[in-house]
């Protein structure tokens, strides 16, 4: 394998700047590891009718036909085009000078994603506009029939990572995954052989592009990367030399099962399991995989703003305009102001020393009870104001804050108000919680206080 030299002109943007950085540091750690993550850019960059694209790295890293080693390429889109609307292509492509080589992504007339410009040559001399790529998410093609690929869509988001084994003089062997599997643990042979496409093609390059052309607003590549083995996109987090992990502390995204990367909401219910609402909907987390709730369990999917594990394991869930729904023995309900919440922006979920599980929302407070939605005693005192904070204190007390009325207390049926002449009533009121000493700490955007 060729190493890239460290003497090289000033670069020239962010991409070349963060491949030189590590291109220093793979010299020094060769020696120990025969694996190394060669450039890595985990920001996004929105591509919009580049016409042929230009390079982002510059010309640091390069093959030709005389290569013998092995790369792989790895990268995240979110459509903005989407195969149902628009006639387009976008693609993560290998240039030779002016040469289009591989490219993976979307193909112009595929409308699913795929990988094109792979002239095969030799003995069958056979040219292949495109190639499909397999998933686990076929789309229909008639009644009772299904494609092995999947449609791109906008808003659904993909990682994608393909393997080039480089051969002299012949078209390179690649293979590529669609979503793969890159939870800790995972390998290469781990991945689903279904799940796999394999073919020929010419993937010598001097330049990688970030191409979008055709209908539609682009597509967003993030969390880019290029390694000489699978397993260094499973061991994101990284270790020190030995193989120890240098701290307890363990993440998980896309591309390791979770839905979406911008989590808004957690919650563990009384069985164990980790509930994360993203932005994509709600998924159970048993410390391995995600199980995403979907059309087969009810749920429509969408924002979700509020989790709440109840005492009776139920899994209460808060969207941001899809109303309230509640998971439990394998059952979804859901519940919108046709049954009696004041707002289908739900922005609080608490559950009282009864067994009550208090809703807030974006216009008022209500309660869930005896199996159905009711007012509470006392709290039209919130109509039509947003409840930010519910909290139960260890001695039973429930607090609510609401923005423009202030935080008050449940006793005796009653909402008291908490009398603080520092606390104005128009600021936004984050959240309500209890000290050690059984104070109230009330936080309004400044500096938090005990009343």
């Amino acid at each position: 394998m060729k190493y890239l030299s460290a003497c090289h002109a000033a670069p020239r943007n962010r991409h070349e700047l963060a491949l030189l950085l590590l291109t220093l540091a793979i010299v020094a750690w060769v020696p120990q590891s025969q694996a190394v993550l060669l450039w890595t850019d985990l920001g996004a960059t929105q591509v919009h009718e580049t016409g042929v694209g230009t390079d982002i790295l510059g010309g640091l890293l390069q093959r030709s036909n005389s290569s013998t080693d092995t790369l792989y390429f790895k990268f995240h889109v979110d459509p903005v085009s989407d195969a149902n609307t628009e006639f387009y292509f976008a693609a993560f492509q290998l240039f030779e000078g002016t040469h289009e080589r591989l490219a993976v992504g979307n193909a112009l007339n595929a409308w699913a994603y795929s990988a094109f410009a792979t002239g095969e040559t030799g003995a069958s001399n056979r040219v292949v506009e495109y190639v499909d790529l397999n998933s686990a998410n076929p789309e229909p093609s008639g009644i009772g029939t299904f494609h092995n690929y999947e449609l791109v869509h906008s808003g659904i988001g993909r990682t994608i990572v393909f393997k080039v084994q480089y051969v002299p003089g012949g078209d390179d062997l690649v293979t590529v995954w669609l979503n793969p599997d890159l939870r800790p643990g995972a390998t290469e042979a781990s991945q689903p052989e279904s799940l796999t496409t394999r073919f020929k093609a010419n993937a010598c390059f001097d330049q990688i592009r970030l191409r979008h052309g055709g209908g539609g607003d682009g597509w967003r590549f993030s969390e880019m990367a290029i390694a000489t083995s699978f397993s260094d996109f499973v061991n994101a987090n990284g270790t020190v030399a030995g193989g120890e992990t240098p701290f307890t502390f363990r993440s998980w995204q896309r591309e390791r099962g979770l839905p979406e990367n911008y989590v808004r909401a957690l919650a563990q219910t009384r069985d164990g399991y980790l509930w994360v609402g993203t932005d994509e909907g709600v998924s159970r987390f048993d410390g391995v995989n995600f199980f995403s709730l979907g059309p087969q369990e009810g749920f429509q999917g969408g924002p979700v703003q509020v989790l709440y594990g109840d005492s009776r394991a139920a899994l209460w869930i808060g969207s941001v305009d899809g109303g309230l729904s509640c998971w439990q023995g394998g059952r979804l309900r859901k519940f919108t102001a046709r049954e009696g919440l004041p707002s289908d922006s739900i922005t609080a979920l608490a559950e009282d020393g009864e067994g009550r599980i208090w809703v807030g929302t974006q216009a008022g407070l209500a309660v869930w009870q005896e199996g159905r939605l009711a007012a509470l005693g006392g709290a039209e005192i919130f109509s039509g104001k947003p409840i930010t904070a519910l909290f139960r204190e260890p001695s039973g007390t429930m607090w609510v804050g609401a923005r423009g009325a202030g935080v008050f207390c449940y006793q005796g049926g009653r909402f008291v108000p908490l009398r603080d002449e520092h606390l104005e009533q128009e600021m936004l009121l984050y959240c309500v919680g209890t000290e050690t000493n059984g104070g109230v700490l009330a936080s309004h955007g400044t500096s938090p206080r005990t009343t």
